[in-house]
């Protein structure tokens, strides 16, 4: 069977190219032919293109040319549609924030049209009419599915009414629908009434190692054994003490940068700068000594090569708490190690001391290592269901 990927291939991401990596070779260890559907969103690419170097953007192209099998480029809908119906037995939409969709009546959205601040994200969002993850085309002979599907915690409440329509017709066509959290699994439900029964997935991620062996050229430079790695928007007198900490524990303190997270501190043991590759980035989590910092695929890719993790959420609290729909937090839950996850205001109200504590817990890294042990079975389990299908449709 040839199975299309549908997803953010082509983000300069390193969690968007990971998990579209990921999907690929575990389709392909099920004996399927996979190939990433190759559409491209003009504006979303031209968007990231203006956030990241160009010596970076070049580090994600080459990323896509070495290891994805790609169909031609398609740049609309409509050449999507025709390529999945013509070549393709199924395809699968996702993993990442393929359900995220435009919220234009949300009252913070409409405050910031009235005061004329300008949404640097605007091409990220869907106002009018459905991306082509959700395959809003007729397709009989098309099985449709999602992986670990995301809606990065779209207010599906404040989308157009029109839209609200279209989408819950779409997702009633898919034959499985898989989420990552569970805010998206009730805008699935929520948006077609209940046609669509969403089901719980890992993020793909996790199922990487069991299926592609990273190169040795992406691999490390040096041993990062001794080292915890830091990244996000930390106090600068807060990390100054937790550099202190790392380094009381026998430990090196080291930054590791994201695309649009560059800066380094003289006070640590040196940085992991950019460019880097995506199998770079994920590497370096992978034989780190730990990691603390923000970013939802820093926290799985920890989580999958058994790395203790310290996930920080940067999003704004809602009604004093944190977001219930950020992804961290619904993976921290999940996983039974909550007390792993900090939002960042949180986290800079704690001693160093104390996090260090709980990075190193063993009872809670048992069970973040359990998650990840199931995680590949549970990933693998919902892919197979294209055969399944396939054999009870007498495709």
């Amino acid at each position: 069977m040839r199975i299309g990927i549908l997803t953010f291939h082509n983000s300069a991401n390193f969690g968007a190219n990971l998990q579209t990596l990921a999907t690929q070779e575990m389709l392909r260890k099920l004996g399927y032919e996979p190939v990433v559907v190759d559409y491209l969103d003009k504006a979303k690419l031209d968007a990231l293109a203006a956030m990241r170097s160009a010596e970076q953007f070049a580090e994600h192209e080459q990323f896509g040319n070495t290891y994805y099998t790609k169909s031609p480029p398609l740049e609309t809908t409509a050449e999507v549609a025709e390529y999945c119906r013509t070549e393709l037995d199924g395809v699968v939409s996702g993993s990442d924030a393929v359900f995220r969709l435009g919220t234009p009546y949300e009252p913070t959205r409409v405050a910031k049209r009235l005061l004329g601040r300008k949404n640097p994200f605007e091409a990220f969002s869907w106002n009018d009419r459905l991306p082509p993850f959700f395959m809003p085309f007729d397709a009989p002979n098309l099985l449709k599915g999602s992986i670990a599907a995301s809606s990065r915690g779209t207010s599906f409440y404040y989308m157009k009414p029109h839209m609200m329509r279209k989408t819950g017709r779409a997702l009633a066509d898919f034959d499985f629908v898989t989420v990552r959290d569970d805010w998206t699994g009730k805008l699935v439900s929520w948006l077609s009434r209940g046609k669509a029964e969403p089901i719980y997935s890992p993020d793909p991620v996790f199922g990487l190692n069991t299926a592609f062996e990273v190169p040795e050229h992406e691999k490390p430079d040096s041993d990062l054994s001794d080292v915890i790695l830091l990244n996000g928007e930390f106090d600068k007198a807060w990390l100054r003490r937790m550099v202190d900490a790392i380094h009381a524990r026998g430990y090196r303190a080291m930054t590791l940068a994201n695309p649009a997270e560059k800066d380094s501190f003289d006070f640590t043991d040196g940085a992991l700068e950019l460019p880097m590759s995506p199998l770079r980035w994920y590497s370096c989590l992978a034989h780190c000594a730990g990691f603390i910092g923000m970013r939802f695929h820093a926290f799985v890719t920890c989580m999958a090569n058994k790395t203790p993790v310290i996930t920080m959420d940067v999003t704004r609290k809602r009604w004093g708490k944190p977001d219930p729909r950020n992804p961290n937090h619904d993976l921290a839950r999940r996983a039974g190690i909550a007390d792993r996850y900090f939002h960042s205001h949180d986290l800079m109200a704690t001693e160093p001391g104390v996090v260090l504590e709980r990075l190193f817990d063993p009872v809670t890294q048992a069970k973040a290592d359990s998650f990840a042990d199931a995680a590949p079975d549970i990933l693998l389990g919902h892919l197979r269901r294209f055969g399944t299908l396939a054999d009870t449709k007498g495709n």
